[in-house]
């Protein structure tokens, strides 16, 4: 039988606490489905550094198979940190189920296929002093990145490129990913899209899970690996 942890985050206000115990209940009636509940992990706090349960959790999660959670958010609200804390769970043997946003499921990458793949790039411009000062010699440029992808196409798979989108923008927000949403509207001509690091896709991991979902489609990172959906 699993050994299943439940991790979720509140906050402090006076309306919380019967809508949280609403939404353990219901994390334990889900987990409940994976193996027997050994321990919750609950953090009272919004404010990542006020997490200590979430970072006991981790310290602790060795002793367990699988982790249960409300979303993938919970786990952390940017997708790269998120990403890379579920791969370090999966290295160690557990996986990590969420009631939203299901499981994330990291398999080989299927270079040898003939797959019609979807390039997508972000660029989202950051004019702060300190930006524009390590931007000097250091900016890798969008057409540089696109070749960076076109080539490693070429040289490492049988893929095809069936079209590339890109956005650029002041910021990241739902109104200046254009060319990403034009991406989904067409997602049934493609097998794949290939990215740089899912942060492109958004850097927010609630954004993130639904722009995959609305895509239905596996996403192929170059620093992250092959996120099957």
């Amino acid at each position: 039988m699993n050994k299943v942890a439940i991790y979720h985050f509140t906050d402090k206000s006076e309306k919380r606490p019967a809508v949280n115990e609403k939404q353990m209940a219901l994390l334990r009636d889900f987990a409940s489905g994976y193996g027997t509940i050994e321990k919750e992990y609950l953090d009272k706090s919004l404010k990542k550094c006020e997490q200590e349960e979430k970072k006991k959790m981790i310290r602790e999660i060795g002793e367990y198979d699988i982790l249960v959670t409300k979303d993938f958010y919970h786990i952390s609200k940017n997708t790269g940190t998120c990403i890379g804390l579920l791969q370090r769970l999966l290295s160690v043997g557990v996986r990590t189920h969420s009631i939203e946003d299901g499981s994330f499921v990291f398999t080989d990458v299927p270079f040898n296929r003939e797959l019609n793949v979807a390039i997508y790039h972000s660029k989202y411009i950051d004019n702060t002093p300190s930006a524009n000062k390590w931007k000097r010699g250091n900016e890798i440029t969008v057409q540089t990145q696109l070749e960076i992808m076109g080539l490693f196409i070429k040289q490492k798979t049988k893929w095809k490129i069936a079209d590339v989108y890109v956005d650029e923008a002041q910021g990241q927000s739902d109104s200046k990913q254009i060319n990403l949403l034009e991406l989904i509207k067409n997602s049934e001509k493609y097998d794949l899209v290939l990215c740089k690091n899912f942060n492109n896709i958004h850097w927010r991991t609630a954004k993130f899970c639904k722009r995959r979902n609305d895509m239905k489609l596996d996403i192929y990172s170059l620093r992250e690996g092959y996120l099957k959906y």
